[in-house]
């Protein structure tokens, strides 16, 4: 891929904004290398699956037909949980056992639910799950499967899978490389389940002792992603179940309010959010 002058690029860039679709195709018909070219590290369908551009389906459909790579888009599409582009693009072809890049060894499925992306994750998850693995199972509610890792007195049945969560493959501070401690690994199921809000997962979980509170990456509890990533009912599900609203994660010694108030928006689900824990 070649890099691409903002002269060049601009006018396909407009019309993508614009969502016109006859635009953009005129402009891919004078300039046909425009689809693979780069422009701030992104080509024009990478561009098109992140937000906030709301780029329109016929817009994404006049760069697949033009030839677009499509993997790189399918993980950018998961993780900013643009679930029928994510649809768009595996109709296209797009593979989704890809991973983004050696820096970021993860595939669209697993980036999805790392950023709390569960309607794309539902979509991608279709697929299967590529790199069978406890947290991955639970991040995207399958509660047979992690019935068959987690007996119902909470010892791991096997080995937790081959792929661990990094969380700075997403870009978040590092942390120890996880462990085989029993705890860890249940926790981590635990925190992944509440983040894509799987409340029967949650449940099996409790029911299997392991701790409302686990917090395996740097003291941030399940309750703590519930907020972060605007999951009211398992907010409210976490707290009917006795999660500690005293709670404190290790990046910002936080209690899960403070979480709330910093992540703050507009929306009526932030401000039942904020309302739940005031």
């Amino acid at each position: 891929m070649s890099t691409m002058s903002d002269e060049r690029i601009q006018p396909a860039l407009h019309a993508l904004l614009l969502s016109d679709a006859g635009g953009l195709q005129s402009v891919l018909t004078d300039d046909p290398e425009m689809v693979h070219a780069t422009w701030n590290g992104n080509t024009l369908l990478e561009w098109a699956t992140q937000p906030p551009h709301g780029i329109g389906p016929d817009c994404i459909a006049v760069l697949i037909e033009s030839g677009a790579s499509l993997d790189r888009a399918l993980g950018l599409a998961g993780c900013f949980n643009l679930a029928e582009v994510c649809t768009q693009l595996l109709d296209a072809g797009a593979d989704p056992t890809s991973v983004e890049s050696d820096v970021s060894p993860i595939t669209p499925l697993e980036s999805a639910t790392m950023h709390g992306s569960t309607a794309s994750a539902d979509v991608l998850v279709e697929h299967g799950l590529h790199r069978p693995t406890l947290w991955l199972a639970a991040a995207t509610g399958q509660v047979d499967l992690v019935a068959g890792w987690v007996s119902d007195d909470g010892a791991l049945l096997k080995p937790a899978g081959d792929y661990r969560p990094i969380w700075a493959h997403i870009g978040r501070p590092e942390a120890p490389a996880p462990t085989d401690d029993p705890a860890q690994i249940l926790g981590e199921a635990f925190t992944f389940a509440a983040a894509n809000e799987r409340i029967a997962v949650v449940d099996y979980l409790l029911a299997c002792g392991v701790p409302i509170d686990a917090a395996p990456y740097r003291g941030i509890t399940g309750l703590h992603f519930a907020i972060q990533f605007g999951k009211q009912a398992m907010v409210e599900h976490l707290l009917d179940r006795g999660a500690s609203t005293a709670a404190r994660d290790d990046e910002w010694n936080a209690t899960p309010a403070k979480w709330a108030e910093v992540c703050a928006d507009d929306s009526a689900e932030r401000a039942t959010i904020t309302a739940l824990l005031a």
